[in-house]
């Protein structure tokens, strides 16, 4: 899948590549072998670049802005978009209200999937057929989760109305069941329950488990039930509840109906299902997946649509899973003959303990007071026999989405389960594309970790990520803030980035500049061309497109599996808290359910586990894992095929699940599984000496004094691996984590940089090579990131360097390079002779460099301050722009310290100076010296070094761009450009628009809201503009074979 690459010492470079188009969508295949267009990785492809999250707010936008902004994020650098009808986030009340708003349009017109919302996607997909870019859609607006609904449809989602009694013991209850009445009847209720009450202090109350009881039966067609409750002698209670639980449609819309909040404008009279609101579907069946099908067959896929979908759709799509706010319990009609055919036992009498559970999950009590059992567990095992449940059901919900999106020759991506209760773990194999997110995931690698280990497994090509919504953010995040995100998520295993977000960035009602603001100012970020960098976006767009070309090729591989059985993810947790695995030695590893064991990689071969996968080289059982039969099973069958089984901190007894023997079958046979060699356990602290001492080895071993996270991919069809290195800096000052080590990798091909930032392959040249692995020093500043190849093919000549005391320096400019004829060094400042050993053991001795680097000064600045335009709804006008100049700027600051009127602006900074090149003998443009003057007549160019940049930052030299920096330390190479006498240095700054806001915050507003309702103070002040000072480092070149 990866074309062939030209490896040259200094490939010519473009500042801005040029897009390379995909020629067929990603079809039907989804895993890792199928068959697209990648283009290369200086030129990625449509398919596999990052895609934006385009926010329509509703339908009534003007369709050539529609068109205008499609065009705007392709030419950006996209690969696509998400459609997604925004629709005030369904007006539902949800984040207390504060997504909110009055209607500035009429619903029942421009409502989602009305004949507007037709024209409005049509226009869409024509226009990324015209830019050839990919469309994905959400199935409903607002999150996906629903559509409108035929009135008393079976495929909405469910609740309970739930109802208890108290009664006397030894007396008799013949009365209506509680809540009998209307829409309670004998249709409606699902089950009637008793159960004695042991114990109680007022907020919990303790049933006896042997004293539930499913009444259901006895109640007749009129609700009439008539039942004596006995007193026991060998129990201590009193008082005996009475249970009925009715079956209703859950009351969570998931955009509201028109008439049923808040107008700025005139509503049609609904007069039809298709315009009153869209309501969540029931995720738990087939039906539910049925309703939103239905409904697209009936007013969607008609004329040419469904051809523009398989010419240019990607996926259909749904966000996740957050419309239990309004219920008390998820259920569906089949899951009683479900958990009974799955569980073997009613489920029946246990209700009371779920939808106790339920307030928990959806922050909806049922009752006011919470019911356990008197069991071991307080009856937890039940509770999770009926997630376990929910899980399955959860899966064929799943599975026929799925199934209905091959149909129309695209696929289908979902944000699974996570947000409910269920096993994230199982489901995530039953879309082509699973998805996660920054935000509900805390950025945490291993939560990342949790959701890529059974994609993998099951050989996805995509673990897909919608990136960057940071709560009280919006424009306010910098682009090294958004990339160090991205870059956690990918040493986690996501290889795919839905950007959150582009809002539709025409006029709207009631609505300010910038333009139409989701989540009411909420949540980062509006991208679009409202903001002031957005014309230097397709740097790091490039970047992320060429990190997701490695990250999408070839197979993910990783060192060790933990087992991780939870019936339950209402949030994101980490699992193995511990960085002794991470730090110590560089281990990555991933989770998997039992549930994933079923999946046909998950096997053993030569003590490997899913070899044609991760391969694995051991799995981690901790003592506090959750065991299931099943999975135990497989696990005895592992072990027996000669896979490392390390049980951390001991033997796990905790069995998931109600089971009549207590587990004692399952803990007796992870017991017999230790009398094997390759079984050990061993003490939960030290886990990585631990599987050191048992000779099982990290493929990439870090010894670092930094947090170096390690992402492998193994592409046999070119038999090259790349490893994508990460220093992870968080919480630690720009430029303040600058740090170094070596990687020994598992690894022996030649190795290569490659350089995300500018497409560039770069033969390696200092590095050490046994027969099995390839050593290789690195320096790397905080957040950080670099690519190295391994490639087996052959490749005539070419010594490297095997050992020195020089700077090995593999990002940015390389310090150190080769190609097949020549091998040099580019020496810096150094006022000692270097020896360095060749491969051929031949040494070589480097002498002195002398001329020191310098600082730059005497900038003049001139700063375009963006604002709102006269009028300040007037959002298609576009900003305000007023150009001040500052001269004589020796030290470089933020802005706000440059003077107060600053620090509520935002824009453009243009920054210009000049320098004398060569230098004199001081190694500075000033003329103090204290070098020779021999040394200058062979200085061969320089680096240009800004340091960490806050936003974006472009340079130029005498008129020349140079390629695209990376941000987290913006160094470049500029000999060629440099020429004797004057030079000139221009550099172009952007900012995000935080700062300028803050003097209008009062008056901001969107969709009739403003942004003080719902975030009351303005942005902090930001540092904006070139924050630290800017330095020439001479080099000489020094050729060594």
């Amino acid at each position: 899948m990866v074309a062939a690459m030209r490896h040259t010492l200094l490939p010519e470079v473009l500042l801005l590549a040029a897009r390379v188009v995909h020629t067929q969508t990603t079809g039907t295949n989804d895993l890792v072998d199928s068959d697209i267009e990648y283009g290369t990785f200086q030129n990625p492809s449509s398919n596999v670049r990052p895609r934006f999250r385009y926010w329509a707010n509703d339908a009534s936008h003007n369709l050539s802005r529609v068109s205008e902004d499609v065009r705007s994020l392709a030419r950006a650098g996209a690969g696509g978009l998400e459609l997604l009808g925004y629709y005030l986030y369904g007006d539902n009340g949800v984040y207390g209200g504060g997504s909110d708003a009055p209607l500035q349009s009429d619903w029942t017109i421009y409502g989602f999937g009305s004949s507007a919302w037709k024209n409005l996607l049509d226009t869409v997909l024509g226009t990324a057929k015209d830019e050839e870019i990919l469309v994905d859609l959400a199935i409903g607006p607002n999150q996906g989760a629903g559509v409108p609904a035929p009135y008393g449809h079976d495929g909405v989602l469910w609740d309970f109305a739930s109802f208890n009694v108290t009664v006397p013991a030894g007396t008799t209850f013949s009365d209506l069941l509680p809540g009998w009445g209307g829409a309670y009847n004998a249709e409606s209720l699902v089950a009637a329950t008793t159960g004695l009450i042991v114990d109680s202090n007022g907020t919990e109350a303790t049933l006896s488990a042997s004293s539930l009881a499913d009444v259901t039966s006895q109640v007749n067609s009129s609700g009439h039930l008539n039942l004596v409750f006995n007193a026991s002698s060998s129990s201590s209670g009193s008082e005996f509840v009475l249970f009925a639980f009715y079956l209703k449609p859950a009351d969570y819309w998931e955009v509201k109906a028109s008439d049923l909040v808040e107008a700025a404008v005139p509503q049609s009279p609904i007069k039809d299902y298709k315009q009153n609101g869209s309501r969540a579907v029931d995720h738990f069946s087939a039906a539910g997946a049925q309703l939103v099908i239905d409904f697209w067959n009936e007013t969607l896929l008609s004329g040419d649509t469904t051809t523009s979908i398989l010419e240019v759709g990607n996926y259909l799509w749904e966000d996740s899973q957050e419309y239990g706010s309004n219920s008390s319990v998820y259920w569906t009609p089949q899951l009683p003959d479900a958990f009974q055919k799955s569980r073997g036992y009613a489920i029946h009498k246990y209700i009371p303990l779920i939808v106790s559970a339920g307030l928990a999950d959806t922050g909806v009590a049922a009752f006011p007071i919470t019911y356990v059992t008197d069991e071991t567990d307080a009856g937890q095992s039940h509770i999770q026999d009926y997630q376990q449940t929910l899980t399955e059901l959860n899966a064929i919900y799943l599975k026929t989405l799925t199934d209905w999106s091959h149909s129309l020759g695209v696929q289908f991506s979902s944000q699974v389960v996570y947000n409910l209760p269920m096993d994230m773990l199982a489901n995530i194999p039953y879309v082509d594309a699973p998805e996660c997110e920054t935000l509900g995931f805390l950025h945490n690698i291993d939560g990342y970790r949790q959701f890529s280990g059974p994609a993998n497994l099951a050989g996805k090509r995509i673990i897909s990520s919608e990136a960057g919504a940071v709560m009280y953010l919006a424009y306010q995040q910098t682009i090294p803030e958004l990339l160090w995100d991205l870059k956690r998520s990918v040493v986690g295993g996501v290889n795919q980035f839905v950007i959150h977000a582009y809002p539709f960035s025409g006029d709207y009602g009631n609505t300010t500049w910038p333009a139409f603001t989701a989540f009411t100012y909420l949540f980062s970020e509006m991208h679009g061309p409202k903001q002031p960098a957005w014309d230097f976006y397709s740097e790091w767009l490039d970047w992320t497109a060429r990190t997701q070309y490695v990250a999408q090729t070839g197979v993910p591989k990783v060192d060790l599996v933990f087992w991780s059985k939870l019936t339950s993810y209402g949030t994101i947790e980490t699992q193995y808290a511990p960085t002794d695995l991470q730090d110590a030695a560089g281990y990555t590893y991933e989770y998997l359910s039992p549930d994933n064991f079923k999946l046909p990689e998950a096997y053993v071969e030569d003590g490997i586990f899913a070899p044609e996968r991760q391969a694995f080289k051991a799995m981690i059982v901790r003592a506090n894992a959750s065991l299931t039969l099943s999975g135990v099973e497989y696990l005895a069958s592992y072990a027996k095929q000669g896979l490392p089984i390390i049980f951390s901190g001991g033997l796990p007894s905790n069995v998931s699940g109600y089971h009549q023997d207590g587990g004692a079958n399952v803990t007796s046979m992870i017991s017999d599984l230790t009398q094997l060699d390759n079984v050990h356990v061993v003490p939960y602290d030290g886990l990585s000496s631990s599987l050191s001492s048992l000779e099982i080895l990290p493929r990439t071993a870090t010894s670092s004094n930094g947090s170096w996270y390690t992402y492998w991919r193994e592409d046999n069809t070119t038999s090259t691996q790349y490893v994508f290195v990460y220093n992870d800096a968080t919480g630690v000052a720009p430029n303040g984590a600058i740090t170094t080590g070596s990687i020994s990798f598992e690894a022996t091909g030649k190795p290569f940089v490659y350089d995300a930032w500018t497409g560039d392959v770069t033969a390696l040249s200092s590095y050490q090579q046994t027969e099995t692995h390839t050593t290789i020093q690195l320096q790397l500043t905080g957040n950080q990131s670099v690519i190295i190849g391994f490639e087996e093919e052959e490749i005539e000549g070419g010594l490297h360097i095997t050992s020195s005391n020089l700077a090995s320096v593999v990002v940015g400019p390389p310090a150190l390079a080769s190609n097949s004829s020549s091998l040099a060094v580019l020496s810096t400042y150094n006022p000692a002779p270097q020896e360095i050993i060749l491969s051929d053991n031949s040494s070589r001795t480097v002498q002195p460099m002398l001329s020191q680097a310098f600082q730059l000064g005497n900038w003049t600045l001139t700063i375009e301050s963006w604002g709102p335009p006269n009028d300040i709804f007037d959002i298609e006008g576009g900003a305000s722009k007023v150009n001040t100049s500052y001269y004589t700027l020796d030290n470089l600051v933020p802005w706000s310290q440059m003077s107060d009127a600053l620090a509520n602006v935002s824009g453009r900074g243009y920054y210009q100076t000049t320098f004398s090149w060569p230098p004199d003998s001081s190694g500075s443009d000033d003329g103090s010296s204290s070098s020779s003057s021999s040394s200058n007549a062979t200085i061969s160019g320089a680096f240009v070094d800004l340091g960490a940049t806050v936003h974006t930052a472009r340079v130029r030299i005498n008129g020349q761009a140079l390629p695209p920096l990376d941000p987290t330390w913006a160094r470049a190479d500029v000999g060629e450009y440099l020429v004797e006498g004057e030079n000139a240095v221009d550099i172009i700054v952007s900012t995000p628009l935080g700062n300028a806001l803050r003097s209008f915050w009062g008056d901001l507003m969107t969709s009739g809201r403003h942004a003080v309702e719902v975030v009351a103070d303005p942005p902090s002040v930001a540092e904006y503009g070139l924050v630290q000072d800017v330095q020439i480092i001479p080099y000489r070149r020094d050729s060594l074979a």
